[in-house]
């Protein structure tokens, strides 16, 4: 990375009191493998400073609760619960590896990262053996919280990013796809293609236009969150011909199980733990106030919601290949495993 130690940096905020110069500063001696892949040198402060502004004028439903956001109970429920999507998350950083290198030699860009969950879930389930993740997200207070805990991470536009051109193995697009509006998805594409070296590899997840899952989102978010949910989700096609405009090749699209799982000491404490998680990472507190989920009558309410986005007919599990039909608890080693179906559509590719 050139040219850092430019004047003009410093009147750039790329986070609420941080400027680009004291965030590169910390970078440099932080989290030296992110630095070095950066390349601000393609991108002036007068637009840096630009895209920054814009983004903080930008209304994110992950803003905190005091801007109208929902990101605060995001954030706390996946600092507290890393590993109830870790099937899924698993999964998702082994299609990201290429085929001509190791998961300890790879480095992978978590584009819609939040506030780290992929990175903080792999260095849990395979630590100094697996990719090394760098968290990415246009929301300041996910990567500030990211930052905080240690974790490299870089607040870019989802249209310009700052890592040089062929700086990574892997980029992964993931629990939050659709939130990218229709209109931006092909240059974010385009930016994953220039910065991936050539055989690296792209993952792009979401969930189905007119799915159980995808209507989970559309529906039960839209209609109990007080942020509303109004994106659009993929389709098969929209995936292979956004990947393939891009410029990749070997373009596969493919249904992928992506559970959440809870493991407790009774099966009711399992199925507790699952629903609640539901309920806290989504803030469905239209649905119930949160001071109201210790009635039972009020708790069954928001079991009742979850689990009918997560029943999948016989044809829809059959054409998904969801591994359980609803709501599951059954025996695990010594306590209970509760399993909530859901099932992503995930297009791979190679640069």
């Amino acid at each position: 990375m050139q040219n850092t130690k430019h004047s003009s940096f410093s009147a750039v905020e790329i986070l609420p009191g941080t400027t680009m110069q004291e965030y590169l500063d910390e970078l440099r001696i932080r989290h030296p493998r992110l630095y070095e892949r950066l390349d601000l040198a393609r991108l002036d402060p007068t637009q840096l400073a630009r895209i920054y502004e814009a983004l903080d004028c930008f209304a994110s439903p992950f803003d905190t609760k005091e801007h109208g956001g929902r990101g605060d109970a995001y954030r706390s429920t996946q600092l507290k619960h890393p590993l109830v999507r870790a099937r899924g998350i698993s999964n998702l950083c082994q299609l990201a590896i290429p085929g001509d290198s190791s998961p300890a030699r790879s480095f992978l860009l978590d584009a819609l990262g939040g506030n780290g969950t992929m990175t903080r879930a792999m260095r849990l389930l395979q630590a100094a053996t697996g990719p090394a993740i760098f968290t990415g997200d246009v929301a300041a207070p996910m990567i500030a919280d990211a930052l905080a805990q240690g974790l490299p991470a870089v607040r870019q536009s989802t249209q310009r990013w700052l890592f040089r051109d062929a700086a990574l193995d892997g980029v992964i697009f993931a629990y939050g796809t659709h939130h990218i509006p229709v209109d931006e998805r092909p240059q974010a594409m385009a930016e994953a293609h220039r910065v991936l070296r050539p055989g690296g590899q792209i993952v792009v997840h979401d969930f189905e236009e007119g799915s159980t899952t995808a209507r989970w989102y559309s529906e039960a978010l839209d209609r109990y969150t007080y942020t509303g949910h109004k994106h659009e989700h993929f389709l098969r096609e929209e995936m292979h011909e956004l990947l393939s405009g891009a410029g990749f090749h070997d373009v596969r699209v493919r249904y992928l199980y992506d559970p959440c799982v809870v493991d407790a000491d009774s099966p009711a404490a399992a199925r507790r733990g699952v629903i609640n998680y539901m309920y806290d990472l989504f803030a469905l507190a239209k649905l119930v106030p949160p001071d109201a989920l210790d009635d039972e009558d009020s708790w069954m309410i928001v079991d009742e919601v979850v689990r009918r986005y997560a029943t999948f007919g016989p044809e829809e599990r059959a054409r998904l290949g969801a591994q359980v039909a609803e709501l599951t608890v059954r025996p695990a080693g010594r306590g209970f495993r509760a399993e909530l179906p859901r099932v992503a559509l995930v297009a791979t590719a190679t640069r």
